[in-house]
C-alpha cells in the first residue's frame, strides 16, 4: 500500500513557566501524571534512538488497549522529545506516525509563561479522499488540543 505523509502541529500558551510544565510533562515515563485516558505506562530500555539508546513505552489505555511508543531523540535543554507509534489498535504494518512535544519559554522577558508545540508527522493511505485526510488531521488537531486543554487544568 503506498502511503503519504501529513504533518499536523497543535500550539497552546500557559500562564506557568517553561520548567514546571517540562517537570509534569517532560517525562518519557510519566504519561499517566497528566494525559486523559491513561492508566499506566511502562519503560522497558533506555536512551533515545538518535543517541543509540533503546528506550520503549507501553501506555496502557482506559479502554484496556496499550500503545507501544519508542523514543527518537531527546533534547533536555530544549525541553523537547520526539517518539514514534510502533503499535496500537487499528495501526497497521508499515503504517508511520512520528511526533515531537516540546515546551518553550514565550520569550526571556516573559519567563512566567510558556507555549506547547505538539506536532506529528503521519501515513495515511495514497487512496484516501482529500475529506478523508482532512478527517484523519482533524483527529490528531483535535486529540493534541484535548490533552492540552486538560494539561491547563492541572496546572
Amino acid at each position: 500500500m503506498t502511503q503519504t505523509l501529513e504533518t499536523v502541529e497543535v500550539r497552546r500558551q500557559f500562564d506557568h513557566p517553561a520548567g514546571l510544565v517540562w517537570v509534569l510533562t517532560g517525562d518519557f515515563g510519566g504519561l499517566q501524571n497528566w494525559l486523559p485516558g491513561v492508566t499506566g505506562v511502562t519503560v522497558t530500555g533506555s536512551g533515545a534512538r538518535q543517541e543509540g539508546g533503546n528506550a520503549e513505552r507501553a501506555v496502557q489505555l482506559l479502554d484496556g488497549s496499550v500503545t507501544r511508543e519508542s523514543l527518537e531523540s531527546r533534547d533536555e535543554a530544549a525541553m523537547c522529545y520526539e517518539y514514534a507509534i510502533l503499535s496500537m489498535p487499528g495501526f497497521k504494518e508499515g503504517q508511520v506516525y512520528t511526533a515531537r512535544f516540546q515546551v518553550k519559554p514565550l520569550t526571556s522577558a516573559d519567563a512566567e509563561r510558556c507555549e506547547v508545540i505538539w506536532s506529528a508527522t503521519f501515513s495515511v493511505p495514497e487512496d484516501f479522499s482529500a475529506d478523508q485526510v482532512a478527517k484523519a488531521r482533524s483527529r490528531v488537531e483535535q486529540m493534541y488540543g484535548f490533552f492540552l486543554t486538560h494539561l491547563a487544568g492541572l496546572l
